[in-house]
C-alpha cells in the first residue's frame, strides 16, 4: 500500500513542475532544469488479493414430520374403574325407581309428608300384590286368574272385572298408568281396595 502511495505522489509532483515550467517565460531555465530532472520510476508493488468464494444460496429447510408424542385421546385405552351396576331384571322396578314413578302421578302430594309414610305403605302393598324379589318388584304381573272375579293387573293388581272403566282408560301394564289408576281406587275406596293392606297392618 507505501508503493502505491508514493507512486501516485511522484506522478503529481512531476505534473506540477512540469505545469510551472510552461506557464513561465525564465528564458529556459526552467526547461533545462526539467530536462534536468531524471524521471523517477516507482516501483509498484503488485498484492495477491485472495479470491473470494461465493458461498452457494443455502437449501431450502425441510421440516421433518411432527413426532406424536401422546397418541391422541381416541388411539388411548384407559382402564375400566367404573363399577358395573348391577343389571335390572327384566320388567321390574325398585324402590327408587318406584318412588319417581309414583311422583309423575296424583299421588305426588301424598309421598313426601310424614316422612314418606304413605310412599312406604304403596310400596309395601305393591310389594306384597306383584312380589318382591330381593328389592325388585314386577310392572306386568297377571293375578287372580283362578277365580271368577279376575284378573287383577300390573304393579298395583288393578282388578278389571271390578274397575272396568280403568281397564279402559289406562294401560295397566304400564306402571306410570297402573299407579294413577290405583290412586283413583284408593280415592274412592281408600288402602281397605286391597287385600294386602290388611296384611302389611298386621
Amino acid at each position: 500500500m507505501f508503493w502505491i502511495r508514493s507512486s501516485i505522489g511522484a506522478v503529481i509532483l512531476a505534473a506540477v513542475i512540469a505545469m510551472y515550467l510552461f506557464s513561465n517565460n525564465d528564458g529556459g531555465v526552467r526547461t533545462e532544469l526539467l530536462h534536468a530532472v531524471a524521471p523517477v520510476t516507482v516501483p509498484v508493488a503488485v498484492i495477491d488479493m485472495p479470491s473470494v468464494s461465493v458461498n452457494p444460496p443455502p437449501s431450502p429447510v425441510v421440516l421433518a414430520a411432527v413426532q406424536t408424542i401422546v397418541p391422541p385421546l381416541s388411539d388411548r385405552s384407559f382402564p375400566n374403574t367404573a363399577k358395573t351396576p348391577t343389571p335390572a331384571p327384566l320388567n321390574f322396578i325398585n324402590e327408587d325407581q318406584f318412588l319417581w314413578l309414583a311422583s309423575n302421578t296424583s299421588w305426588r302430594p301424598y309421598l313426601y309428608t310424614n316422612d314418606y309414610e304413605i310412599f312406604h305403605l304403596l310400596w309395601d302393598i305393591a310389594s306384597c300384590e306383584s312380589g318382591n324379589e330381593n328389592g325388585w318388584i314386577r310392572i306386568d304381573r297377571v293375578g287372580d286368574t283362578d277365580i271368577e272375579d279376575g284378573p287383577s293387573i300390573g304393579l298395583m293388581q288393578i282388578n278389571i272385572f271390578y274397575w272396568p272403566s280403568l281397564d279402559e282408560h289406562f294401560n295397566l301394564f304400564d306402571p306410570i298408568d297402573n299407579l294413577q289408576a290405583a290412586w283413583e281406587v284408593w280415592n274412592i275406596q281408600g288402602w281397605e281396595a286391597w287385600s294386602c293392606y290388611e296384611k302389611e297392618k298386621d
